[in-house]
Order: C-alpha cells, then structure tokens, then sequence
C-alpha cells in the first residue's frame, strides 16, 4: 500500500474522502469515483464502460471516441495514488462485446499496463461484458467474496448466506449510475453519487460517458431501505454526504 494514513487523512480534510463504515468494515469513498477498503489493500472502481464512444458511433452519434483513453488516464491516477494490492472492476468495464477489439493501440497498451502492474486484477463480469477477453489481462469471475462481504454488478436477493452466517451477505455493486443533486446555501449541485444502506453499497459509474440513475428513482427506492439510506455525492473530484430521503 502506497497511500499513507496520514495522506488519506489529508483527503478526508479536504473533501476529496470520506470514511463509510459498511458491513463492519471501514471503507474510504475517494471523490474521484473509487472505494478502497485499507484492511485488504483493494481499490474498487464499476461501469467504466469502455469504447462507449465507439459504440454510440455505429448509431451516428457524433460524441469524439476518447472515452476510453480519458477513462483509464484517471484510473491510472487514482491507482498510482493508492497502489492497492488488489483492484476491482465491479462489471460493465467494456461496453459491450466488441469494445476491447475496437481499442486503438494507446488504449490497449495502457490497459495491459495497469493489469500487468498489480498482483490481483479483478474483472467482475456485468450485463454489458458477461465474458471479458482474455487481451485485457487479470483474471474474470462473477462474484468475489470478501467474508460477509459479495462483491457483484447487480443485486442477487437469492444470494446465499456466508457460512455460518446469521443474515444474507452484504453486497457492493454497479450496474445503476446513482446520481442526485443538493443545495449548499443558495448554490445547487448535481453529479455521480455513492449511496447505500446497512446491507447494500452502490458504486457509482466511473465511465466518461456514463448517464445515471437519480436516487429519488422507484429502482432505487425499492432497493435501499427508506430512512436508512446514506448518499454522497461527487462534484469537481469533491465528496458531500447529502440527505437523498
């Protein structure tokens, strides 16, 4: 682990962190879009969705096919910021089938870059890439386990108990893009958010084009438990804790 106590305390006091305590576990929610767990040494980061540019493309959508390059030019940041032992990607890193073929060579040789340099690359399948080629490097599973922990792109209600276990697993997924919005004094922000409760952490999308899901939404609302819900949101690399009940 590269990053010190005393340099995620500097995040912390300068809004660019939060500690979450989820599943009895301390996390950091890094306002960059990531989540690292500092008792394991993992940094967790979903819905990168790469060549989405590439995608859109097909359908005469004009957005510039950069996507992927500015995507993985800040993960690469946030790592060398952390250097976990182990790294995450929570599903949907690839928009769809095709999009690690359409990677141009720059893409393609920062990514085996990245995948090369950490002991544990995790690739989490999700809706969007079921299976993930074996080009990209790490390893590909469906469900990673951390204890009483799943880590998943969607939420599983039939989810077994861990072994030995009292209560369901809690679960830390994607899938949903949580955004919502709030008020400091007279200005009104928007953007990507974390929210959770005491049994389900959703992850926002980390990609460049990625739209979101508002967390007043009927999906969302159904899925976290009302009163209990905790949300953070993410503006200009910034995170708020704000009220979404």
């Amino acid at each position: 682990m590269a990053i010190t106590e005393e340099q995620l305390n500097r995040l912390v006091a300068h809004n660019r962190a939060v500690p979450v305590r989820f599943a009895q576990q301390v996390f950091i929610a890094d306002g960059r879009g990531v989540l690292y767990c500092p008792a394991r040494d993992a940094l967790v980061v979903s819905d990168l969705h790469f060549e989405k540019g590439s995608y859109l493309s097909r359908f005469a959508n004009p957005l510039p096919q950069l996507d992927s390059l500015a995507t993985l030019q800040r993960l690469q940041k946030i790592l060398s910021d952390y250097a976990p032992a182990q790294v995450i990607c929570l599903g949907d890193s690839f928009h769809d089938a095709g999009g690690f073929d359409r990677m141009g060579i720059a893409e393609r040789k920062l990514l085996a870059g990245l995948t090369a340099q950490y002991k544990d690359w995790v690739w989490i399948a999700g809706n969007h890439d079921p299976e993930i080629p074996a080009g990209a490097g790490g390893r590909t599973i469906d469900v990673l386990h951390w204890g009483n922990i799943r880590l998943q792109h969607e939420p599983d209600e039939s989810a077994d108990m861990p072994s030995g276990a009292r209560t369901p697993a809690a679960q830390i997924i994607g899938h949903f893009h949580p955004k919502t919005r709030t008020s400091v004094g007279r200005k009104r922000f928007s953007g990507k958010c974390f929210i959770s409760d005491d049994s389900l952490f959703i992850m926002p999308a980390f990609g460049q084009y990625t739209g979101g899901l508002d967390v007043s939404s009927g999906v969302l609302t159904a899925l976290l438990k009302p009163g209990e819900r905790q949300c953070f949101l993410l503006y200009e690399n910034k995170i708020y804790r704000c009220k979404p009940d």
